[in-house]
């Protein structure tokens, strides 16, 4: 059992024999937050009190009230705030404290309450029933081609319920219609990360790498839908439209360079063309294109390496 009642006589008698040294008061203050809450207006008080009495302090015994002690002080008051979940206050306290210690302790801690300031305002924000009401208005936006008003609601929406898969689902939707397709993805991929079974984010992830000509991407999106579930509509008629798209570009036998573009920022593209087999098969592939073809025909790896780079527009067989 914690001895609080001896610790606190202890600090009292060294604060009697030495009434100029903010340790005491502080370890005292230390005591009392560590007996509850009901204590912690007296640690306040007693800070309060000796920082207001901190050059009259030191005056006395220099060196009793430093920076470095008035410090600790204002990071004990923190610590009162921070326990009352009176964040703004615990803030300016510990910038107070690092007013006179810059020190890496007070900055981490600073860092700290502001990061839990930052997730306790947004769990008490969460409200799943206000949720439901902005994604059903956001719904009623989208129908209306308000796209504009209908990301504002589902924007609203995740605030409220952030572990929602649908809703990020719906917010990509109404992304994609204003066409910012990465931010479209972004949500589509936290979508998949909260549900993996959720086949229209496939579909929708599939529709915007298309928009932004990376066919190579939308297949393998239509294509994961499509392992979850075979006869799905939307990912059938995405895929048919990207393979069809992907012969229209072989054809024309133009470069367009938007999706050279998207393809060579993409890391798998990259991997594949550092790959020395890819690089051997491509060089064959100029030089002696039937023996290219047998050793295609004969490597699973190598044909869907090489799906892939047509797919993204490396590869031309028009």
């Amino acid at each position: 059992k914690k001895q609080f009642d001896e610790a606190l006589q202890m600090y009292d008698k060294a604060i009697e024999k030495e009434p100029n040294d903010l340790t005491y008061y502080n370890n005292k203050c230390a005591v009392w937050i560590e007996m509850g809450a009901d204590k912690y207006d007296s640690v306040l008080e007693a800070c309060q009190d000796v920082v207001s009495r901190r050059y009259e302090i030191n005056s006395a015994n220099p060196g009793g009230a430093s920076f470095e002690k008035v410090a600790k002080v204002y990071c004990r008051m923190a610590s009162v705030y921070e326990k009352r979940k009176e964040f703004d206050q615990a803030i300016e306290m510990y910038n107070k404290a690092l007013t006179e210690d810059n020190s890496r302790f007070t900055r981490n801690a600073l860092r700290e309450i502001e990061k839990t300031k930052a997730d306790y305002e947004k769990n008490a924000y969460i409200n799943l029933e206000k949720a439901e009401e902005h994604r059903q208005k956001g719904n009623e936006y989208f129908k209306e081609q308000e796209w504009v008003k209908a990301k504002g609601e589902y924007d609203e929406a995740v605030k409220r319920n952030p572990t929602d898969a649908k809703l990020y689902s719906n917010r990509a939707a109404a992304l994609t219609k204003l066409l910012a397709y990465p931010d479209a993805l972004r949500d589509l991929d936290e979508c998949l990360k909260l549900d993996p079974t959720f086949v229209k984010a496939h579909s929708r992830k599939g529709a915007a790498h298309f928009f932004m000509k990376e066919y190579h991407k939308a297949l393998q999106s239509y294509e994961a839908g499509l392992k979850l579930e075979p006869g799905n509509d939307e990912c059938l008629k995405g895929r048919e439209q990207v393979l069809c798209k992907i012969a229209e570009t072989n054809r024309s036998g133009e470069v367009d360079e938007e999706q050279i573009r998207h393809a060579m920022a993409d890391p798998e593209i990259q991997q594949i063309l550092h790959d020395p087999q890819i690089n051997m098969f491509l060089k064959e592939l100029q030089t002696n294109p039937k023996e290219a073809q047998k050793a295609m025909a004969a490597d699973s790896k190598l044909q869907e390496a090489v799906s892939k780079l047509m797919a993204a527009g490396i590869i031309r067989t028009g």
